[in-house]
């Protein structure tokens, strides 16, 4: 996924292993064999779907080779489009106008969201036209792609912030906040250009894992209850302050990234989305869980990638449905492809075949251990009311605009407003 994908979160909602809310499905068919998957189709009649994609380059140049090759295998045709602006809002244009895509690639924290809309509906349930065994992909995986029973989208990859780090700057990979800081303080120089980090951190969704590093929670789906101004997540503002103090001054996107890329700062933290570019650019990349926090691990949110199944769907001709639900079958049980993807793209394996199988590489292992660490986003709409509120506070504090205490309270308040 790419920093627009990232920064999205902020505004429209978290993701979350659903098990509070899903209800366990059975699929119509005897399931993939996970390596060449189904083709969809009914045997005879082939068809068109259109895909939206928001995709880093490098994430997007496979994308397109697996389509050139299942479009090859099947006869059916995916039209890959970019949605030409921001993708949760050229949805919301688009499917009320019928204009909408027949397939998109997200996040699930949109399952939640869009489940519940009705007028028009944004989801196709499509329990009875998939042939796959969803018992193929993990139990938080096929969880997150269902919402009261139905099924919305098929799960291809997990997805967490950790921390990157040159292996030509840091001799070992830090285990301790304490152990971060002290490297960080060889290599912050900021009058002459190099930092001590590179980190998008007033993005909740990359800052979570130490607001909520105490145990704090931003927003319990469970309890629809606000955290955001609890002791827990105060406390662990003091150590997202503390990294802070390391970063370059413009918290944008982009800005932080290129500190990395461009080899001026020893660490960086992001997602397995930009390991396919930052490997092409970091010579001697390495990638560690977060470092902890007074012992705590940091609970970063976590996600898990789909197929959305676009109620678009709904008044399709049925070739359009097989060639949508087709393509996201062959592709999430297409074993040869999520290796791949971990491999080059860091992606975090949810086909129960290739987790099992312990193939994966250094830097996705990192990965899935602070997934371990960390909890998933909530799906639930209400979170769509937290990312604003929050991310405007954490910009406050990285600007010394407000005392990090105080932003919390503002947030939660305004987030109660809204809910």
């Amino acid at each position: 996924m790419n920093e627009k994908r990232r920064t999205l979160l902020k505004a429209v909602g978290g993701s979350t292993a659903l098990a509070a809310l899903a209800g366990c499905i059975s699929t119509g068919g005897d399931g993939g064999d996970g390596s060449d998957g189904g083709d969809g189709s009914d045997g005879g009649t082939t068809g068109s779907a259109r895909l939206w994609t928001d995709l880093s380059d490098a994430e997007d140049e496979a994308l397109t080779g697996y389509i050139d090759q299942y479009e090859s295998e099947t006869g059916n045709t995916i039209n890959k489009e970019a949605p030409g602006g921001e993708l949760d809002q050229q949805l919301e244009t688009a499917i009320p106008a019928g204009d909408g895509p027949d397939s998109w690639i997200w996040a699930h924290d949109w399952v939640g969201r869009f489940a519940v809309r009705e007028d028009p509906p944004f989801l196709y349930d499509a329990s009875d036209d998939v042939d796959v065994s969803l018992d193929s992909y993990t139990q938080a995986a096929r969880e997150a792609a269902q919402f009261n029973d139905g099924l919305y989208g098929l799960p291809f990859a997990s997805e967490t912030a950790a921390l990157y780090y040159n292996a030509d700057m840091v001799d070992e990979p830090p285990e301790t906040l304490e152990e971060m800081v002290a490297v960080m303080e060889e290599h912050h120089d900021p009058e002459n250009g190099q930092y001590g980090l590179s980190f998008p951190g007033v993005d909740p969704y990359l800052a979570s894992g130490f607001i909520q590093a105490y145990g704090g929670d931003l927003f319990d789906e469970g309890t629809l209850e606000v955290g955001v101004d609890s002791d827990e997540c105060k406390q662990g503002m003091d150590a997202l302050e503390t990294l802070y103090k390391y970063m370059p001054a413009d918290p944008g996107y982009e800005s932080q990234i290129v500190a990395f890329s461009d080899g001026l700062a020893p660490f960086a933290i992001n997602g397995p989305w930009e390991l396919g570019n930052l490997s092409g650019e970091v010579e001697n990349l390495g990638v560690t869980t977060l470092p902890t926090v007074d012992g705590n691990h940091p609970r970063s949110y976590s996600g898990i990638q789909l197929f959305y199944f676009s109620s678009m769907l709904a008044d399709a001709d049925q070739s359009t449905v097989d060639a949508a639900t087709g393509l996201a079958e062959w592709y999430t049980t297409n074993e040869e492809i999520i290796q791949t993807n971990a491999t080059e793209q860091g992606f975090i394996p949810v086909l129960t075949d290739v987790v099992d199988n312990g193939d994966l590489s250094s830097e996705v292992q990192a990965f899935a251990r602070q997934v371990d660490h960390g909890v998933p986003m909530p799906s639930h709409p209400g979170m769509n009311s937290v990312w604003t509120p929050v991310t405007e506070a954490l910009e406050r504090v990285f600007n010394d605009e407000q005392d990090s205490d105080a932003a919390l309270d503002q947030a939660a308040s305004e987030i109660r407003e809204a809910l």
